[in-house]
């Protein structure tokens, strides 16, 4: 091959090289020339594109616009006006300061600008093409730019013909415009595609309102505030339950002083903060806006500034990790949770004169109260098949019914004088705790330690009143969190069942080293493990927790556990706890009485995470007062 010379490129080859790191596709181009807009103080915004974008990008917004003799320098390599010297770089604070975006779109498109300032009287309009002026001239315009984007690569037909498809390409365009709007939500954004409005964001200051526009009200309703500061750093935005969950990570949203970033650590510690509370492969839906000072952080690591690098990553994660966990945790998290409204419900026709209030939670009684009166005896019938107890209140025409194997609720509910609702007491003498309105808690641990036991639903449902209506709590799970819970918490030798004969389990090869490398951590928790030859071991000790030991299932859990560890290679005491937790767990089908029922939901209130067992499977499920009215026709 005959060496070639070294020369300085021609600048209109350069800047089609330049314009290549900046300008990838058209959602690049709409993505620039909005946080050009942004630093120029933009409150309204709005971008069209036809084609997805390749044939045609507009622009607009009502900023500060720029002077007539400075809008032929904007399309000039590395000219700017929000850095000076390198000792600017050590603290941007503008989302845009390479001075490329507008001469890289320049260089590979047909580019016409609008602008106006508000001291002037008339615009100024000046078109580029191929990085090659063709004019400047006066002409009447409002505050502000208008940028218009033609024929996109149509002088490079090697980059143009990598495109995606015109949907695929819109699609790229609304994601950009949808972060930037999260990302700044006092600015009011409308995004119209192919003479279609796709986006209209209201620019009210709400993260809330942006989220309702983009992600939809209803998601928005789901979602939990989050405020937490750690060592100069302030977290805030909104992260949704865990109920609400999809497919992959497109509604993460990382927003770095107002500057929407792609950083895989931030989003790990997102999906950190969810441990155990989502099914596995599941993704959460959050807007986590960071604010730190600006020399805390490189932006200059990325040619179109998506990505940043953090002076103290480790201080980012931990902070992100508490803050989401703290909303979560401090939230209430039962699926179907609905705010009460203070409406009494419709009586129905049947009912006149009865005009019940919003149920709060039962108040204390005293012995004898609430009950029916004895010349109105509550009616008492069996079902065809004897196993069903049906207890009736003659006085409201209120049913429940429970297995005979459980006691019998003495169900006797009535609106009291005052308004209130008076609930029985149960068979086994336990009664609800004193009342409080359904507004002044909203905490599921509170509402779990108050909710009234009815009864159990199928052997596996454990079912609650509460003030928002019927609580059906998975017996199997919340016995799993628990048992979980308790694991990680009471870990060591104290915690070990010593086995009157040993048992003996054999591992693959590459489970037994793993077992000799973590076998101070599996006595832990709870398991003594001692080398029998080969890959075999005698488990001398199980876990206190792990209740009924089978010994062929031993075996079985040590390779689970010891697998998870291998493929993610560090020990892992989160997979161990769950494992034993989920053997040792009561089952469905098990029958509960009163008070065994009672116990597991004051031990579930007591858990840190009252609302997922350690695999992500919702604990409990609300049916809410509002929707049983509106199945009855009461609404």
């Amino acid at each position: 091959m005959d060496r070639r010379p070294i020369t300085v490129l021609d600048p209109h080859v350069a800047n089609q090289i330049a314009a290549g790191e900046v300008i990838e596709r058209p959602a690049s181009v709409v993505k620039e020339l909005v946080e050009n807009a942004l630093d120029a103080g933009a409150r309204r915004i709005e971008v069209e594109i036809r084609g997805g974008g390749k044939e045609y990008i507009r622009v607009s917004d009502d900023g500060a616009g720029i002077p007539p003799d400075e809008v032929p320098l904007a399309f000039c390599r590395h000219a700017t006006s929000k850095i000076v010297t390198a000792a600017d770089l050590s603290a941007v604070s503008t989302l845009g300061f390479r001075g490329e975006a507008l001469a890289s779109i320049a260089a590979v498109a047909e580019v016409e600008m609008r602008t106006r300032t508000p001291e002037q009287l008339e615009g100024t309009l000046y078109e580029i093409a191929a990085g090659k002026p063709k004019g400047r001239s006066p002409v009447g315009a409002p505050p502000g730019t208008t940028v218009i984007v033609r024929r996109l690569f149509f002088n490079t037909p090697a980059r143009y013909k990598f495109l995606r498809s015109d949907a695929a390409e819109k699609r790229h365009v609304a994601d950009v415009v949808a972060r930037l709007s999260l990302a700044r939500p006092e600015v009011a954004f409308r995004l119209v595609a192919d003479g279609r409005e796709v986006l209209v964001a209201p620019g009210d200051g709400l993260l809330a309102s942006a989220v309702a526009a983009i992600f939809g009200p209803q998601s928005a309703r789901e979602m939990l505030a989050v405020q937490f500061e750690m060592n100069g750093l302030s977290v805030s935005g909104l992260v949704g339950k865990p109920a609400l969950h999809y497919g992959n990570r497109d509604r993460m949203c990382v927003v770095l002083n107002g500057r929407f970033i792609h950083s895989p650590s931030v989003i790990r510690a997102i999906e950190k903060g969810y441990d155990t509370l989502l099914p596995p492969r599941r993704f959460p839906a959050a807007v986590i806006h960071l604010e730190c000072d600006p020399a805390a952080v490189d932006v200059n690591v990325h040619p179109a500034k998506a990505e940043v690098r953090f002076r103290a990553d480790d201080t980012v994660f931990r902070a992100v990790h508490r803050a989401v966990r703290r909303a979560l945790l401090s939230a209430n998290l039962v699926p179907g949770h609905s705010t009460l409204d203070d409406t009494p419900p419709r009586p129905h026709p049947s009912e006149k004169g009865v005009a019940p209030a919003p149920l709060p939670y039962p108040r204390a009684q005293s012995p004898g109260e609430g009950r029916t009166p004895a010349s109105e005896p509550a009616g008492k019938s069996e079902s065809a098949q004897g196993e069903w107890t049906v207890v009736r209140a003659a006085a409201t025409g209120k049913t429940a019914v429970f297995r005979e194997e459980s006691a019998v609720r003495e169900l006797a509910p009535s609106w009291g004088a005052d308004g209130s609702f008076e609930a029985g007491r149960t068979g086994s003498g336990t009664r609800a705790a004193p009342g409080v309105g359904a507004g002044e808690e909203s905490g599921g641990r509170e509402i779990l330690r108050r909710m009234e036991i009815l009864g159990q639903l199928h052997r596996t449902f454990i079912l609650g009143e509460t003030p928002g209506g019927l609580w059906i709590v998975d017996q199997h799970v919340a016995h799993e969190r628990v048992l979980y819970e308790r694991i990680l918490r009471d870990g060591g030798p104290h915690a070990v069942q010593r086995l009157l004969a040993p048992v003996s389990v054999t591992l693959p090869p590459a489970r037994s080293g793993l077992a000799e490398q973590y076998r101070d951590k599996l006595e832990e928790m709870g398991f003594l493990l001692e080398p029998f030859g080969g890959t075999s071991y005698l488990v001398r000790g199980l876990p206190v927790a792990l209740s009924s030991p089978d010994p062929s299932r031993i075996g079985q859990l040590l390779d689970e556990v010891l697998s998870a560890c291998e493929a993610e290679g560090r020990w892992n005491p989160h997979r161990l706890a769950a494992a034993v937790a989920c053997r040792s767990a009561i089952k469905a089908g098990q029958v509960l009485d009163r008070t065994r029922m009672a116990k597991l939901v004051a031990e579930l209130s007591e858990c840190e995470n009252p609302f997922a067992c350690p695999h992500g499977r919702p604990i409990i499920i609300e049916v809410g007062r509002a929707d049983l009215e509106r199945r009855f026709g009461r609404h």
